[in-house]
């Protein structure tokens, strides 16, 4: 590759890193943000949530955006708002703003990851090079997930939980300053109208979505706090689809799902989501708070997954040659679920050389599934359909993780209170109910509570929300089977083309 190139892939790379290390790096700092901020457990999955959300719904438009103002300018604004906005997530000292600094990195992160890929796929016509510089991509992402956990603890533990978001700084600088040299500018039209009904219809009915999930854990579903905002987001989402369906430039293009070698994938991209990304939340709790352990120490627990996710990608090219895009489709979800469900029976005792195993397991999936969803969907369009084919696979991720989230974090939460309830009341301890709902969702102790109860609780949660992350990902390996009923027809090749 000559320069330009290599400049344009570092560039792509590093932007991918800032906005993939923000999903870890964050999720190992939540009971730390928990404790000094003073936040229920609704409000710390709103910390991931509002990133999710944003990232989701603002993905969407990311592709409208490049092609109407040039996806090189729209890139390195997003690049430069994404750094200023961790600068502001480190110097906030309350919730709301947080929020809003967390709401803004996700949506110029909307732009950032899409736009990645986008990049890579305009700058290489070589199929082949180009699938290689995909796994070094989704490589490079798995090494900002699998360092996110790890150096989060160590500054959590011994910097603050502001310093998390700092480093976003110098490398956003590095990304800039690389994709204003090496990138040049794509598919400019001037006279492009946005959908900007449907941008605004889609950020109201996936946060009304969310924050319905995500109160129901602790208000009941029947509640008024669940129901109207449900009920708000069905209706919303409806006529988002209407509007979507007439629209001479939708920001969903319906009709591509007509084509079911486009639909698969992205529905399996929303299972990616709503199972493995939004697990990571889950396994924070689990470790510092089922199992007592400390920030830094969490981070090094998850490690694996990532290490082996990023190992796995390196060598993706190599195994779509020789196994081929079906088959893998298949065995990547297959692996990840069979991990996940597994990772269900795992208690506050449980030896890390099970839930450590497990998560390599699920992190060599991973490394499978990410790239080859990726390739399957771009696949599946034309060339000039790359930057809004990759914005939906990505904002269905997203939103996949934001409602993976908001309902295995209500059903961790509904869970540990019956578990807690139990525990209270086999113990004599009146009004059981009541202190099993402070214990789980304020975190707050008193002396009749065992101080065992809190951790048990959550542990028992977390066992509910991976078994149904486990399933969902099971399910649709199942799905994508009988969808790709020849896959277990390896591809055929000669010698000559693999040496």
């Amino acid at each position: 590759m000559n320069k330009k190139l290599v400049s344009l892939t570092l560039a792509a790379f590093f932007g991918t890193f800032i906005a993939d290390i923000d999903v870890t790096i964050v999720n190992v700092a939540l009971p730390s943000i928990q404790a000094d901020v003073d936040t229920t457990l609704a409000e710390l999955q709103w910390i991931i949530n509002s990133y999710a959300v944003c990232l989701a719904a603002f993905m969407l438009s990311a592709s409208g955006l490049s092609n109407k103002y040039g996806l090189k300018k729209i890139w390195m604004l997003a690049i430069a708002l994404f750094t200023l906005a961790s600068f502001f997530c480190a110097i906030t000292g309350n919730m709301p703003l947080l929020l809003i600094g967390r709401s803004i990195q996700g949506a110029a992160g909307a732009v950032i990851i899409p736009g990645a890929m986008s990049i890579i796929f305009h700058a290489f016509d070589d199929a082949t090079l180009r699938a290689k510089v995909v796994g070094a991509w989704s490589a490079f992402s798995a090494i900002a997930l699998a360092i996110g956990p790890s150096l989060g603890g160590v500054l959590v533990d011994y910097v603050g939980w502001p310093s998390i978001f700092l480093i976003n700084i110098p490398l956003g600088v590095l990304a800039f300053l690389l994709g204003g040299w090496g990138m040049s500018e794509f598919a400019v039209e001037k006279d492009l109208r946005l959908d900007v009904t449907g941008q605004i219809l889609s950020i109201i009915w996936l946060g009304c979505m969310t924050y319905a999930f995500i109160e129901a854990g602790h208000a009941g579903i029947l509640s008024p706090e669940v129901t109207v905002p449900f009920a708000t987001a069905s209706i919303l989402f409806g006529v988002f689809l209407v509007f979507q369906a007439r629209s001479n430039n939708p920001l969903l293009p319906l009709f591509l799902f007509k084509k079911s070698e486009f639909a698969m994938p992205n529905i399996a991209s929303f299972v990616l989501g709503f199972s493995t990304y939004s697990s990571l939340f889950f396994f924070s709790l689990f470790f510092q708070e089922a199992q007592g352990v400390s920030a830094s120490q969490a981070g090094f627990r998850m490690m694996p997954q990532f290490l082996l996710t990023g190992v796995v990608s390196v060598f993706f090219g190599w195994l779509h040659i020789r196994i081929g895009t079906n088959r893998l489709m298949v065995m990547s979800y297959a692996i990840i679920g069979a991990a996940m469900v597994m990772l269900g029976f795992a208690d506050a005792g449980t030896s890390y050389v099970y839930t450590g195993s497990m998560l390599s397991v699920m992190g060599v999936g991973m490394g499978i599934a990410v790239p080859v969803t990726s390739v399957c969907v771009l696949n599946a369009v034309e060339k000039p359909r790359f930057a809004t084919a990759s914005a939906v696979m990505n904002s269905l991720r997203q939103g996949g993780m934001a409602v993976g989230i908001a309902v295995l974090g209500a059903l961790l939460g509904a869970s540990a209170v019956s578990h807690a309830s139990l525990q209270l009341a086999e113990a004599g301890i009146p009004e059981a109910v009541r202190h099993a709902q402070v214990l789980v969702f304020d975190h707050v102790t008193d002396a009749v509570v065992p101080p065992h109860c809190y951790r048990e609780a959550i542990a028992y949660g977390f066992q509910s929300a991976m078994r149904i992350a486990g399933l969902a990902c099971l399910i649709i390996s199942v799905v994508l089977a009988v969808y790709n009923w020849k896959f277990l027809e390896l591809p055929q090749y000669s010698r000559k083309t693999v040496r």
